[in-house]
């Protein structure tokens, strides 16, 4: 009989033990990181949308409401639902006067509000730096146009020359009088600024329901180019927001609305997405126009009643997608943006897979190589060492499932320094920026509202379950920001937050609502007494002089209103009407109330 070495006998079966181990451990690896890269490429790429989505509707938001404070929206009649065109003013200072209101409502520098009526008579302003305008006026029947320099309305105006421009053969003119409606004119150089702009036109009418001139609002296009640029992507990802046709509009790597050829602009030739030069734009293009072919339903639709055209567009359904491609699996994320005026944009953030399990990808191999090791290892050493790596992965998927759960802050005790530790750091850093504040490193409003969320939730007894909100709003913010500027004011924020949170407790949390206005969390706080003995702490703290950068002191003070929960109501955003509206009646009346008929 053969003699079998018992040494092999028991190290065969031992190795291959262990190579089973290793190749089970590393599937299993492989399977937690994409999880992990599942749900957190789908949080960063809504997360980019969402950034992308706030610019868009502002800037929309901005141009449709100067449009209507000088020409207001059409009046429904009730009997018949028909609108009732508001009859505009035909007096010149009146029509001045309110464009100037609008210049001043919404103070973008390089701003263009103009009208041009059907008689030839055109007013426009523009600001062209903070407190510095130029207007052209032109009388009816004249040929020229006279340009002047002023400071603002009912100031003296310094003439600066005329030019030959004809307002009535522009195209925002013409399809507005054509139509009848609210209109978007195609993309154009706007030759002061030198960049894209476009411009949305309304008719107006007289008494008589007559048309007889066009009100226009100029809205460039640079604004959502800086914001796509400084988004935080790989080198191989890209953003950009183009025309349903393709047409581009601005993007994240440089590509603009017109073509380039030997670095030259082609002022007359749009540059479409089919022929960009980036191979990576173009096929982020094709897939997103397969999906929107097949997908119809994701499309925003606009209610024909609503003539309204310069309200903000409804965005349609938020599409996030792997898709296979040449360069490997692409994630993206698209979004169309309508409105009843014309306007059709999609928004696009693509950014390749690898960009995003690249460094899971590395510690699945490493960890196979650790397994093979392992083989001439101990199984103990072995099975601790598995275990150690899936526990610190598995922490990682939980933390990012967590993310939207509105679970509070939990420490990762990942104290790694290969890749898996550098993807905890990275995950740390990205989970601050998701739920904090940038500027004064508080709280952010959807993360405290998500944390009060799930408090309430895994409470054990919610019928115990108390607690109350304030409401600070500081007084003297704008006058700082105004008189020692915004780099002081952003000072005096960073400030308040630090004041805020050491006057409250350890288990009370603050956030930054936006602006100057704060909300404090306060658990456990179930009567009044209670909350107004903090409120006025908080507003003590908050009327204490803050110093400068230049030395000199400031009191800025603060109005602060509350609600209990459940006295004051049921659910967060009720409680947070309520403590707003109480803290505009402190900030009108004077004093601090938590009664439920101030």
């Amino acid at each position: 009989m053969k003699r079998t070495s018992l040494q092999r006998l028991f190290i065969l079966p031992f190795a291959a033990l262990l190579l089973c181990l290793a190749v089970s451990v590393g599937w299993l690896l492989y399977q937690t990181g994409q999880q992990a890269t599942d749900a957190l490429s789908q949080k960063v790429l809504a997360d980019m949308m969402g950034g992308i989505n706030s610019v868009i509707n502002r800037q929309l938001f901005d141009a449709g409401a100067a449009l209507r404070v000088v020409a207001p929206d059409q009046i429904a009649d009730a009997a018949n639902k028909t609108p009732t065109p508001i009859p505009f003013p035909v007096s010149v200072n009146r029509l001045e006067e309110r464009m100037w209101i609008a210049s001043g409502l919404f103070p973008v520098v390089g701003g263009l509000i103009s009208f041009a009526g059907t008689d030839g008579h055109y007013v426009s302003i523009r600001r062209s730096a903070a407190n510095e305008f130029r207007v052209r006026l032109r009388g009816a029947g004249e040929s020229l146009v006279h340009m002047y320099r002023s400071r603002g309305p009912a100031t003296e105006m310094t003439f600066l020359e005329t030019e030959h421009y004809e307002p009535r053969e522009q195209t925002w003119y013409l399809n507005a009088i054509n139509q009848k409606k609210d209109t978007w004119s195609p993309v154009f150089i706007d030759p002061a600024s030198n960049e894209p702009v476009l411009m949305l036109a309304r008719p107006v009418v007289d008494a008589s329901k007559q048309v007889f001139g066009v009100v226009a609002r100029e809205l460039s296009l640079r604004p959502l180019r800086d914001y796509l640029q400084t988004l935080s992507m790989d080198k191989n990802g890209v953003a950009f927001v183009a025309e349903r046709d393709g047409d581009l509009l601005v993007s994240s790597n440089g590509e603009g609305a017109f073509a380039l050829r030997n670095g030259a602009q082609r002022l007359s030739v749009r540059n479409n997405l089919n022929d960009v030069a980036s191979p990576f734009m173009r096929q982020s293009w094709q897939l997103v126009q397969t999906y929107l072919q097949k997908h119809r339903e994701v499309t925003a639709v606009i209610d024909p009643v609503d003539t309204s055209a310069a309200s903000p567009p409804t965005p349609g359904k938020l599409i996030i997608g792997a898709f296979p491609s040449q360069y490997g699996q692409i994630e993206v994320a698209a979004q169309i943006h309508r409105d009843a005026a014309g306007l059709e944009w999609v928004a696009v953030v693509a950014l390749p897979r690898s960009d995003f399990w690249g460094a899971v990808n590395a510690s699945v191999y490493k960890s196979l190589y650790l397994g093979l090791l392992v083989i001439l290892l101990a199984l103990l050493v072995g099975y601790a060492i598995l275990r150690w790596v899936l526990r610190d992965i598995r922490k990682l998927t939980l933390a990012v499932r967590n993310i939207g759960s509105g679970r509070p802050f939990a420490k990762l005790n990942i104290d790694r320094t290969d890749e898996i530790g550098e993807l905890a750091k990275s995950f740390q850093e990205i989970e601050r920026h998701l739920r904090t504040d940038r500027l004064t490193s508080l709280l952010n409003r959807d993360t405290l509202i998500a944390q009060i969320e799930f408090r309430r939730r895994t409470d054990v007894d919610p019928s115990l379950f108390r607690f109350a909100v304030l409401f600070v709003d500081l007084d003297k913010f704008k006058q700082v920001n105004d008189h020692y500027g915004h780099d002081e004011g952003d000072r005096v924020l960073i400030e308040v937050g630090l004041r805020l949170q050491n006057a409250l407790r350890k288990e009370d949390e603050v956030a930054r609502f936006g602006g100057d206005e704060f909300i404090v969390y306060l658990p456990g706080v179930a009567d009044e007494e209670s909350a107004l003995a903090i409120a006025e702490k908080i507003y003590a703290v908050l009327n204490k002089p803050i110093l400068m950068g230049n030395g000199e002191h400031c009191q800025i003070g603060a109005s602060i209103g509350g609600a209990l929960y459940p006295a004051d109501g049921l659910d967060l955003e009720t409680l947070l009407k309520v403590a707003d509206k109480r803290m505009y009646s402190v900030k009108k009346f004077g004093g601090l109330t938590f009664s439920s008929d101030d």
